[in-house]
């Protein structure tokens, strides 16, 4: 099946990218960040996509995935990351930045305020140091997500209903709304109402906290002290099913799960259900069809996680490169090209996506475009199989012209950058370029109008012509583009 050979291709390329001798396996980093606020040093945990990938894009900006209790949740985190957005060629999450957030004193800071006026200030320490910290060092995206878990969970609620700018989507795990006598549930419940909430995220996780006999059923009628943590969340779901206010919001309950075997699971969860619009679904119709219908779907698709994430996002290269080469291999021209064309689109300072489009080009014939498109190529970064195409390129294609035809473009130019003359000349049947202070040298015909400079690579003479005599030429160069007017015999 061709997308299960998609994930052994992926698979391999991320074996072979990963062979490597160092025997260390790293999956982040820890830093210290000084707080005014908290008059403290505090430790984050740090994991970017280039820890745990080969196929990451070190210029791309990514979401941020905060997480509370951070030294006790970031490896299973990372790993739910690493598993859904890169292994396999996965790309049902997009690559993350986590940020893990270490507790100094847990209670402090976790505890909401016992006025929303006056915040806690770990949130501040968040808002105003913690987040211009990641933004200054590591390409974050706007897009932002809180996971807190029991206590935490508590937070992640009372952020999204009193400061719900501060992230764009929560996972609150068995969230604690006991606490405190139940007065946070309550200010919950109070400020959801007159909030607009749409684009916001939220997934709640429940675990089976009940006592054994307990049932779900028997639980809307006891009142027991040992069923109040089950029992807020519950309520606070029931009430929230009424009031979600535009925001895709989902619970679920996890009868297996206790409250600490929970976290895992519904992280998993948690992000699935809030990028539930994140995954291109690919079908066998859509490697086989001939036509470029799975272009303009890839870029319908990807046009719409832009405008749910808030900023520009595109196919990931390597995936329409494979699924463009692919196609080619079919001669699926139409549906290559229009592939290729889409990375050119996406990627414009990527060298490989310009040689992927002179490969169609010089499957459908047009060398003239093949040739411009190398030359974009090696322009950005220099490759040997890249030079070599386009040298075997300009052999094939070389045309010889004799001296009547050449002579046709033989006259005096004006070099506009320079306000030089020079002059185009026969000698020995070929046309020579002679310029005041350089060599002389050889023109040489790739095609009709088109001329490159023998021993030279990376150069394009064009002219412009108004029936048999030039107006101009073009040279596309290496050191830039000169025009030159013709100034006649």
């Amino acid at each position: 099946m061709k997308k299960n050979l998609l994930i052994v291709v992926f698979s391999l390329l991320a074996f072979c990218g990963n062979a490597q001798t160092n025997e260390q396996i790293l999956i982040g980093k820890k830093e210290t960040i000084y707080s005014k606020i908290l008059q403290e040093n505090r430790k984050v945990w740090m994991s970017a996509p280039g820890n745990t990938s080969t196929f990451s894009d070190p210029q791309k900006i990514i979401p941020v995935l905060y997480v509370l209790d951070g030294d006790a949740h970031f490896y299973s985190t990372v790993g739910i990351v690493q598993q859904l957005s890169q292994a396999n060629g996965n790309g049902i999450l997009p690559e993350m930045l986590v940020v893990g957030i270490e507790n100094s004193n847990r209670l402090r800071d976790l505890s909401p305020s016992a006025d929303p006026a006056n915040r806690n200030p770990f949130l501040d320490f968040i808002s105003t140091e913690l987040m211009p910290y990641v933004e200054r060092n590591y390409k974050a995206a706007p897009y932002k997500i809180l996971i807190g878990h029991s206590l935490g969970g508590l937070t992640a609620i009372d952020i999204l209903c009193h400061y719900p700018d501060m992230f764009n989507a929560y996972i609150a795990i068995d969230p604690s709304m006991w606490y405190n006598q139940e007065k946070h549930l309550k200010s919950a419940m109070a400020k959801l109402p007159g909030l607009k909430l749409n684009g916001k995220g939220l997934y709640m996780a429940t675990a089976n906290t009940m006592p054994v006999g307990m049932t779900l059923a028997k639980l809307k009628t006891d009142r027991s002290e040992e069923t109040r943590h089950i029992r807020s969340i519950l309520a606070f779901d029931k009430f929230l099913k009424g009031h979600t206010n535009g925001m895709h919001y989902a619970q679920k309950f996890y009868e297996q799960e206790t409250h600490n075997s929970l976290p895992m699971l519904a992280t998993y969860d948690g992000l699935r259900h809030i990028f539930h619009y994140y995954p291109f679904k690919a079908s066998e119709k859509d490697f086989a069809d001939s036509t470029a219908l799975i272009a303009t779907r890839l870029k319908a698709h990807y046009t719409r996680i832009s405008r749910e994430l808030g900023y520009a996002n595109a196919a990931p290269e390597f995936f329409v490169q494979y699924l463009g080469q692919d196609a080619l291999s079919k001669k699926h021209l139409k549906k290559a090209g229009a592939l290729f064309l889409l990375n050119v689109e996406s990627y414009p300072n990527s060298s490989s996506v310009y040689s992927d489009y002179a490969d169609y080009f010089l499957a459908t014939g047009d060398t003239s475009q093949a040739l411009a498109q190398y030359k974009k190529s090696l322009q950005l970064k220099p490759d040997a199989s890249t030079q070599r195409k386009l040298d075997a390129l300009n052999r094939k294609n070389n045309v010889i012209l004799n001296t009547e035809q050449l002579q046709k473009y033989a006259g005096n130019y004006l070099l506009e950058a320079f306000n030089l003359m020079m002059q185009l000349t026969i000698r020995d049947g070929k046309l020579w370029a002679i310029v005041p202070g350089q060599a002389d040298s050889e023109l040489v015909p790739l095609s009709e109008h088109v001329f490159t400079v023998r021993g030279k690579e990376s150069y394009e003479i064009s002219f412009e012509m108004k029936g048999d005599e030039p107006v101009k030429f073009t040279s596309v160069q290496p050191n830039g583009t000169f025009v030159a007017l013709y100034r006649g015999k």
